[in-house]
C-alpha cells in the first residue's frame, strides 16, 4: 500500500490536470491482520467508468520499458485510434513525471524521447515519430507525434522470457528448444516431465538440488493449477524477470534469497507470470499443449518429494478438479460468494455482469478460496 501510494495518478477533467494518491486512509487491524482502505475521493468518479474512458492495453507490451518509456506508451497509445495529437512539452514531462529535470530540450530528446522511441518500437505495439511544433524564439513549447501500429521486432515471449531460443525466431513452431549438449543432471523420478525440465534448468543456474524439489517445485504458487504441465514454462519466465531486476554476480545464491524472502512468490507478481505463461504457452503446437495438458501428476503418499508430509503434499498440490469431485458443496458456495461479489460491485457502478468476462478472474479467487479452506480443515 505504501509503493501504491508512492506513485501518483494523474487525472484530467476538462482544463484541470491533477495528481492524487491512490488511498486516502489506511488502518491495520494486528489482531485480525486485516486491512482497512478507502479510495482517493478524487479517483472515485474516474474509477466506477473505466470500460468508458480508460484505455486498455497488455501488460505483455510494457515488460521491459524503463519507467520514462511506461508512461510516454500510455500516453500514446490514448490517442493511437487518431494516429497523432499535438502535447506541449510542459504536459508531457509533467506526465512522465520529470517536471524539474531536463531544463533543456536537447537533453530532454537525448535522454527520454530517444531511448524511449527505440524501446517502445522494440517491445511494443506502437512506434512513433515526433517534430516540434510549437516555438517561442528558439525554445520548443509543443510536439507532435504521429504514432502507427508495429510489430515489434523482439517480443518477450520469443526472446526475453524463455532462453534457448535463436533471436528472432517466430511462428508457430515455437518451442523451448533443448540444448545442443545435453548436460547429465540427475532428476528426481517422482517430477512430472514438465516438472523434471524445470528441475534441470535451475540446477544448471546453480541452484540447490534440495532447494528446487523441497521449496520451488512443492511452492503452492508453483503447483497452482493453471500451471500443471507448464512448470518449465514458469521457472523460465520468474528467472527471466528476476535476471532483468538484479546486478547480483551470484545469480544463484540471489534467487534463492529472493525465493526465501517472498520477493519471487508474491500475489501480484505470480499474477503477472501466469499471465504470461498462459500467453506463451497459445503460441506451442497443438500437439505439444496437448501433451503437457495429459501429464499425469502421482500425489500418492511419498511419492514426489519424500521428506515432506502428507498434509504439506495434499496442499501443495491441491487440485481444483479433484476438490470439486471431494468437496462439491463447499467449491459451489465458494463459487457463489465470489460471483456475488462481482455482481454487486458491478450493479453499484451500474454496470452489466458478464460472467464470460469476468470468469477467469473468479475461477482464480475461488481456486485461493478451496485452498484455503482445505488447509485451515488439516489443521
Amino acid at each position: 500500500m505504501d509503493k501504491l501510494n508512492s506513485v501518483p495518478i494523474i487525472y484530467e477533467k476538462g482544463s484541470i490536470v491533477g495528481k492524487s494518491v491512490w488511498l486516502q486512509h489506511v488502518e491495520h487491524d494486528t489482531n485480525t491482520d486485516d486491512f482497512t482502505f478507502s479510495i482517493s475521493d478524487k479517483l472515485q468518479e474516474y474509477l466506477i467508468q473505466l470500460k468508458e474512458h480508460f484505455t486498455r492495453y497488455s501488460l505483455s507490451n510494457i515488460v521491459y520499458l524503463n519507467g520514462n518509456a511506461i508512461r510516454l506508451y500510455e500516453v500514446l497509445k490514448r490517442y493511437q485510434y487518431k494516429g497523432e495529437c499535438e502535447i506541449t512539452v510542459e504536459k508531457l514531462k509533467f506526465y512522465l513525471g520529470i517536471e524539474n529535470k531536463y531544463t533543456k530540450f536537447y537533453e530532454f530528446k537525448r535522454w527520454v524521447l530517444v531511448p524511449s522511441q527505440k524501446e517502445i518500437e522494440k517491445y511494443t505495439d506502437i512506434r512513433f515519430e515526433f517534430r516540434p511544433c510549437k516555438k517561442e524564439k528558439k525554445r520548443i513549447l509543443s510536439l507532435k507525434f504521429y504514432i502507427f501500429e508495429n510489430e515489434p521486432k523482439y517480443t518477450p515471449e520469443m526472446i526475453r522470457l524463455l532462453s534457448g531460443l535463436e533471436e528472432g525466431r517466430v511462428g508457430e513452431d515455437f518451442r523451448i528448444a533443448p540444448s545442443e549438449a545435453p548436460i547429465s543432471i540427475p532428476l528426481p523420478s517422482q517430477l512430472s516431465p514438465y516438472q523434471q525440465q524445470a528441475y534441470r534448468f535451475l540446477l544448471e543456474k546453480g541452484v540447490n538440488k534440495r532447494f528446487i524439489t523441497d521449496k520451488i517445485l512443492s511452492h503452492p504458487k508453483v503447483n497452482y493449477a493453471p500451471l500443471r504441465g507448464y512448470e518449465d514454462l514458469y521457472v523460465r519466465v520468474l528467472w527471466s524477470f528476476f535476471a532483468s531486476k538484479t546486478k547480483a554476480g551470484q545469480k544463484a545464491g540471489a534467487f534463492v534469497s529472493w525465493w526465501k524472502n517472498g520477493r519471487l512468490t508474491e500475489d501480484g507478481l505470480h499474477a503477472r507470470m501466469v499471465e504470461t505463461v498462459l500467453e506463451r504457452s497459445k503460441v506451442l503446437p497443438q500437439k505439444e499443449r496437448d501433451e503437457r495438458k495429459t501429464v499425469v501428476f502421482n500425489t500418492e503418499e511419498g511419492d514426489l518429494f519424500e521428506d515432506l508430509s502428507r498434509r504439506t503434499l495434499a496442499i501443495n498440490n491441491f487440485n481444483i478438479i479433484d476438490f470439486k469431485k471431494k468437496h462439491g458443496g463447499i467449491y459451489q458456495h465458494f463459487l457463489e460468494e465470489v460471483e456475488g461479489e462481482y455482481r454487486t460491485a458491478l450493479e453499484a457502478s451500474h454496470q452489466d455482469f458478464d460472467l464470460n468476462k469476468y470468469q477467469k478472474s473468479i475461477d482464480h479467487q475461488v481456486y485461493y478460496k478451496c485452498k484455503a479452506w482445505l488447509q485451515q480443515e488439516m489443521r
